[in-house]
């Protein structure tokens, strides 16, 4: 790997050690890894300057094609997440949103409480009936719960039929895999935790009450065409063919992660049409014994995984706008319609010190990412988003040439 690729891993270690959670996978050459740990822990003024130099180091990539702008712009973002961390972990006070801004390199704003309110009213449509809205999602949720001893199950079948829908349209490697594992008390409903070698670990938080709807979720988002297609299938291209050293690191509250969530986010409506999910849903009830309304289930579904850009929103209440806990509890029961059995899963996410700022990475990673598949075409985008080394500034940058008169394109 080039000296950038290099210097980049090895400060991603160091700042790892006083910003802990940084890293969220590694694959590596293990001699570096033994370098950051083998020594004393650097000061945060030691890796914030580091940040600059590399910055610089990137500047000065060739302009040999759009490969190499995607390289710059992906380090530019990359290393001043890094920066703000490092002035973070070296007490430097930043404000709440400052930090959001500079982690993701792009501007964050409240998701407006009327789109909030027009998933609600697809809810309240295909759940009618008495009592409130949150009594009826209770009430149809509960009719789709799974025991916790047969969730894992679930998703791993779920999880094979999405392969097979995600091979028709992407080349994966035929060699990947997933181990799959139940875990207790954690901040985090499921984690996918890539091992290298087309490998994956993904582990379920089975401590959640999971119903029908959420096991095809996971086994998207997890799986495929999520988390791990989107690490195997860079493992083969950035790092196999493109020998970009910078591609064994994935980290978390940096841009990459904006584009990695929500691109899991959105692959279940590239690679399965609703009418597809609904006879999903109807496969996973039937084996494991429960009927339901899968064509509201979808619904329901869909709305809820719009509903969930209420996290961002509570986030700034609480840590920008020092809202009271009960006042973003209330928020997130009135406008996010969370249920009183996920609340408290949601306030811990918030006051988890890494997910505080990452729960923003979900709402803002699809908001960028759907107009951009608008533009390049749902299945060619979504492999690009697989298959590059891509940056949320990179999209926005195709996004303002695609909106511009061809005239005044460069």
């Amino acid at each position: 790997m080039d000296e950038l690729a290099r210097r980049y891993l090895l400060l991603c270690l160091r700042l790892d050690r006083l910003s802990p959670g940084f890293i969220d996978s590694y694959v590596g050459p293990s001699e570096l890894k033994e370098i950051a740990l083998g020594e004393a822990p650097a000061l945060a003024t030691e890796l914030h300057d580091e940040t600059m130099a590399l910055s610089e180091l990137a500047d000065r990539l060739p302009d040999d094609g759009p490969a190499t702008t995607r390289r710059r712009l992906w380090f530019c973002g990359q290393l001043r997440a890094m920066g703000a961390l490092a002035r973070q972990a070296g007490g430097e006070e930043i404000t709440y949103l400052d930090l959001v801004e500079q982690l993701f390199d792009i501007p964050i704003r409240p998701v407006p409480d009327a789109d909030l309110d027009a998933a609600r009213s697809r809810i309240d449509e295909a759940l009618p009936g008495p009592g409130s809205l949150l009594e009826r999602i209770g009430a149809f949720r509960a009719t789709l719960r799974i025991p916790a001893e047969r969730v894992l199950g679930a998703v791993e079948g779920s999880a094979d039929r999405f392969r097979s829908v995600a091979r028709r349209d992407f080349d994966l490697p035929r060699d990947e895999s997933i181990a799959w594992e139940e875990v207790h008390d954690k901040p985090w409903g499921a984690f996918a935790h890539f091992l290298g070698s087309g490998r994956t670990r993904i582990q379920v938080n089975i401590d959640l009450p999971i119903e029908v709807t959420l096991i095809a979720f996971l086994a998207a988002h997890e799986a495929y065409p999520g988390h791990h297609a989107d690490h195997v299938v860079k493992e083969r291209t950035l790092i196999g063919e493109a020998n970009l050293g910078e591609a064994t690191m994935r980290t978390m509250n940096s841009p990459e992660a904006v584009l990695a969530e929500g691109l899991a986010d959105i692959g279940r409506e590239v690679v399965m049409a609703d009418w597809e999910l609904e006879a999903e849903l109807r496969r996973i009830g039937s084996e494991v014994g429960l009927e339901g309304d899968w064509a509201a289930a979808v619904v329901v579904r869909n709305a809820q995984n719009e509903l969930q850009a209420a996290t961002g929103n509570a986030g700034i209440m609480l840590h920008h706008d020092g809202r009271p806990e009960q006042e973003v509890r209330d928020y997130l029961t009135e406008v996010g319609a969370v249920p009183a059995d996920r609340i408290d899963h949601s306030i811990r996410v918030l006051r988890d010190p890494v997910n505080r700022t990452y729960s923003f990475t979900y709402s803002e990673g699809k908001r960028i990412i759907r107009p951009w598949l608008e533009v390049q075409g749902q299945t060619n985008g979504f492999w690009r988003l697989l298959c590059e080394e891509q940056s949320p500034a990179a999209l926005l940058a195709d996004l303002e040439a695609a909106r511009s008169p061809v005239g005044e394109r460069g």
